[in-house]
């Protein structure tokens, strides 16, 4: 187990959208902001060339691969992307970088030199499982050279230094490539960071539905990776936030537990609320209570913190994925400010002894979470999704005086009950 990453922060950046010139250079010279913003993580969208055919917007996405071997040249050259490395490393930081392996682009290098390895249809087609995917077909696992070749190329970016990889849909891919890669890695690279996109519950049930590969996310744990996405919960949250409706809320907290339940005590799951596939936080809400409590939920749960590029200068939108949309770099200081103080927060040692991060069953417009540590002791995270003051009952809370870590003052709780509308991290006096 890597236990650091508990107290590790992930910054996820979209290269082409990051800076105005969207280039691994340009990258590099932001690495002292990320340095000082306290990440430990820089994680990468895909880096390989962009398939042209059926493309979707002007630029493509990413994860349309034209060739897992090479780089993409609109980011820079191999040795651009090779001084990156360096530089972070440099920067005493560990970067990632993101692996698609579920599909290619339809113009890619293994359609035209082994169309075997594709994925074909009932009529004998190149084809994919999911029709929305219309810039893209898909891999079949059941030939080992395509395995043999895929685990190649991780073997080639870890030579490089690259520290770790996102798998993207990581739950349609084999157990048989994700077994040969862990040996690999056990052998050459056993330090390597594996973060898994496991599905959410719906595209589990469709795709087995269709009688298509889709592991479980206790079968990644065992087969390969260190940490999940927390998809099985995110959705009810997104809907709570879309509809205002609390019986999401409700299901968000039994899903949490469900989440935390269904893995090894061992295995973690990265805290987040925002990626490239998911809306900006500023775009369920304007109103700046609630955005604070959204922001300090994820950072107070057991795992690493995970931040989307243009979280921390509160970018109001999704970026889009096809097209140039660089982030916002406007600094508003007092938002900065609290971002940084929740990553402080989050790179506090106590945090390598944190066991469980359980979600009180509590009604209302809020949720809190109780953090027990390996010593006994215990802290609570409260948060209003409201924007209003939210009195939270429950046993679990235990009367007494508690400090706030995020501003410092004494806050009360009596009769196992709190109010408050900004967000608390409570830990006692």
């Amino acid at each position: 187990m890597k236990n650091y990453l508990k107290k590790s922060v992930i910054y996820q950046v979209y290269v082409r959208n990051f800076t105005e010139k969207g280039t691994f250079n340009a990258l590099a010279e932001k690495l002292d902001y990320l340095k000082n913003l306290g990440v430990d993580i820089v994680y990468l969208l895909p880096i390989s060339p962009i398939g042209e055919k059926d493309r979707k917007g002007e630029l493509g996405s990413p994860y349309s691969i034209k060739d897992y071997t090479k780089i993409n040249p609109e980011l820079g050259s191999l040795d651009d992307f090779k001084s990156l490395i360096k530089k972070v490393h440099e920067k005493g930081m560990k970067i990632m970088i993101d692996i698609v392996y579920n599909h290619t682009s339809r113009d890619s290098w293994i359609l035209e030199n082994h169309p075997e390895w594709m994925f074909h249809n009932k009529k004998g087609k190149v084809s994919n499982k999911i029709e929305d995917w219309s810039d893209v077909y898909d891999l079949d696992y059941s030939h080992p050279e395509l395995i043999k070749y895929l685990v190649d190329v991780i073997d080639n970016y870890s030579s490089m230094g690259v520290d770790g990889y996102r798998f993207d849909v990581a739950s349609l891919i084999t157990k048989d490539f994700y077994d040969a890669l862990k040996a690999l890695l056990n052998k050459k690279h056993p330090q390597t960071i594996m973060l898994a996109e496991s599905v959410h519950p719906g595209f589990v049930s469709f795709l087995r539905g269709e009688n298509y590969n889709c592991l479980s996310d206790g079968e990644l744990i065992d087969h390969a990776f260190d940490l999940l996405y927390p998809y099985n919960s995110y959705e009810n949250l997104r809907n709570y936030l879309e509809t205002k409706d609390q019986k999401w809320l409700d299901f968000y907290k039994y899903a949490l537990l469900l989440e935390e339940s269904m893995c090894p005590d061992s295995s973690m799951r990265v805290r987040c609320l925002e990626n490239h596939d998911q809306k900006a936080l500023y775009e369920f809400t304007h109103d700046f209570t609630i955005l604070r409590n959204l922001a300090a939920l994820t950072p107070f749960q057991k795992g690493p913190m995970f931040i989307y590029n243009g979280l921390e200068t509160k970018n109001d939108h999704l970026l889009d994925l096809f097209n140039k949309d660089t982030m916002s770099w406007e600094i508003d200081e007092e938002w900065l400010a609290f971002i940084k103080k929740l990553i402080a927060f989050k790179k506090e040692e106590k945090n390598l002894k944190l066991n469980t991060s359980t979600p009180l069953l509590n009604g209302g417009d809020s949720i809190a979470f109780k953090n027990v540590y390996e010593d006994g002791n215990y802290a609570y995270g409260i948060f209003s999704l409201s924007g209003k003051d939210e009195t939270i009952v429950d046993q679990a809370l235990t009367d007494g005086i508690y400090v706030d870590y995020l501003t410092g003052k004494e806050v009360t709780i009596k009769n196992h009950s709190v109010t408050t509308k900004e967000p608390l991290y409570l830990f006692k006096k």
